[in-house]
């Protein structure tokens, strides 16, 4: 009887993980969206200023508005967690990203089109943060793992998202007239199809469909979380509060230290990414080498495709390797990284292309990568996890917007001046870190 009760006991746990794995799967393609937003800008940023007829300058605040929208998607995520079902939430947000993509590129004023990319930023940041807290609850003592995994469907997204763009694109004459304006008192040339043949080429830009293409693919995780917020109410994993208790500690004065470097360090962490993935097509078809839109949609999908590579890799040698020494060694990849693109990157296409895809592979795994490096010195709860998801969202307002505004102001390779003066602000920052940690350690 006893050795029955075992076997029934073993057979539920099983099927409950089993039930959890492919919770976490459908986590996995909500996070698609993250990715997909993050990753569709960058390409269709000329198409969609020549759409609405707006002056580069005017579409940089679409960075700004984007990520103080991811911001106010986060918090409010967080209060709504206090009154409703997570995954009540993350159905919503889903299905409000659907509707944002569907609508977004159907109007023709700039106006309509920066409040559309500001609920676009507002739905990132509700899938993200119930995406997180989804998974904290199924995974309460093995979060490693399942955070990287999640997180991966956003590199796969940002991956597609310009292969998605690229059919849609315009590549003619006819899209190059946004150029027109003064980049650091340098008129742009006329535009010109480098393609080949101008009969062959494609004047005419269908942008709004990659959009659509992307509400479409989001859908079916609204039906799957939909599905899971009936279940979880008749069979709940662990309440809020419950969840919140368990991760309640005592802090120091330098704990709290290092909480704040570790809030610092994580405001560049994706708006290094997104200045870089949104900038990346307009720098390479201004600077010397004129590479056309369609090359640097290519071009971007490699950045992103090797972000998540290097998310693969450095998962791979977590087994092996401190995950100190794989920032370090990030590091230093990154460093090399932004001294091709400096010094070769405006001359050569091969520097840029190696550049771009170093700089992808090396900016991968900070933030799952530090905070699990933190987790060694001090308990995170979730309201920690919040405060460094909303450092990054001030980075995806601040590191874009500023770029942008510089981009057009001076010269194209302020990108990269940026670029490089943000890793160095990581290095610095991580450098303090791991003095507090020491400090931690003798205390």
């Amino acid at each position: 009887m006893k050795g029955t009760l075992i076997r029934y006991s073993l057979r539920v746990k099983m099927e409950d993980r089993k039930t959890r794995i492919i919770e976490t799967i459908w986590l996995f393609w909500a996070f698609h969206l993250v990715g997909f937003v993050n990753g569709i800008i960058g390409p269709t940023l000329l198409d969609l200023q020549h759409f609405v007829r707006a002056t580069l300058t005017q579409m940089t605040y679409i960075f700004f508005l984007q990520g103080a929208g991811f911001i106010i998607g986060i918090v409010v995520a967080f209060g709504l967690e206090r009154c409703l079902s997570t995954r009540l939430v993350m159905t919503g947000s889903l299905l409000l990203g659907c509707m944002v993509n569907f609508a977004l590129p159907w109007g023709t004023v700039f106006y309509y089109l920066a409040t559309m990319f500001f609920i676009m930023g507002m739905a990132k940041g509700l899938v993200d943060y119930a995406a997180m807290s989804i998974s904290n609850q199924l995974w309460p003592g093995e979060k490693g793992a399942p955070f990287q995994f999640v997180t991966l469907g956003a590199g796969i997204a940002s991956f597609l998202a310009p292969f998605i763009a690229t059919p849609f694109l315009a590549n003619g004459p006819s899209a190059g007239d946004m150029f027109s304006g003064k980049i650091n008192n340098h008129t742009s040339q006329s535009p010109v199809c480098i393609e080949g043949d101008q009969s062959q080429c494609n004047t005419e830009s269908h942008v709004q469909y990659a959009y659509v293409c992307i509400g479409i693919l989001s859908i079916p995780p609204v039906f799957a979380f939909a599905h899971y917020h009936r279940k979880r109410c008749s069979e709940p994993l662990i309440t809020y509060e419950e969840f919140q208790h368990t991760e309640r500690g005592s802090y120091s004065t330098r704990h709290y230290v290092f909480f704040i470097l570790l809030f610092l360090f994580h405001i560049p962490v994706f708006g290094i990414l997104l200045a870089y993935g949104d900038l990346l097509t307009p720098y390479g078809v201004t600077i010397g080498l004129h590479l056309s839109k369609s090359h640097m949609a290519i071009m971007t999908s490699v950045f992103w495709g090797c972000f998540l590579l290097g998310r693969l890799i450095n998962l791979c040698f977590s087994g092996c390797l401190s995950n100190f020494v794989l920032i370090c060694l990030n590091f230093v990849g990154l460093v090399i990284s932004c001294g091709v693109l400096i010094a070769l990157g405006d001359k050569y296409e091969v520097a840029l292309w190696m550049g771009t895809a170093a700089l992808g592979i090396f900016t991968s795994p900070y933030l799952p990568m530090v905070l699990a490096w933190g987790a060694d010195y001090v308990q995170l709860t979730g309201g920690i996890i919040t405060a460094c998801l909303v450092a990054s969202g001030l980075g995806e307002i601040l590191v874009p917007f500023i770029t942008g505004q510089s981009f057009v102001t001076y010269s194209p390779m302020v990108l990269m001046y940026v670029i490089s003066g943000t890793v160095a602000y990581e290095i610095v920052t991580f450098l303090f870190l791991v003095i507090c940690s020491r400090e931690l350690v003798k205390s």
